[in-house]
């Protein structure tokens, strides 16, 4: 398989699921308090170094990023 099919198969393969994966983990933090507790640490790291932008880039379905982004 050529670099561009395997680039092309795997957009695909991403196109078919990303819509149930985002259902999936929607509330994913709402059930997970040690998730949240590790987040929050991270967040608390951030702060005490003086802080700074922080990234979650191709991590999934941006969950994450949405979190810090309503809350921290």
């Amino acid at each position: 398989m050529s670099v561009k099919g395997w680039l092309a198969d795997t957009r695909t393969s991403y196109d078919t699921v990303a819509d149930s994966y985002a259902d999936l983990l929607r509330n994913f933090l709402d059930e997970t308090p040690y998730e949240r507790a590790a987040l929050a640490l991270f967040a608390g790291f951030v702060q005490a170094a003086g802080g700074g932008p922080v990234v979650d880039v191709g991590c999934g379905s941006g969950r994450i990023t949405a979190y810090y982004g309503s809350r921290h």
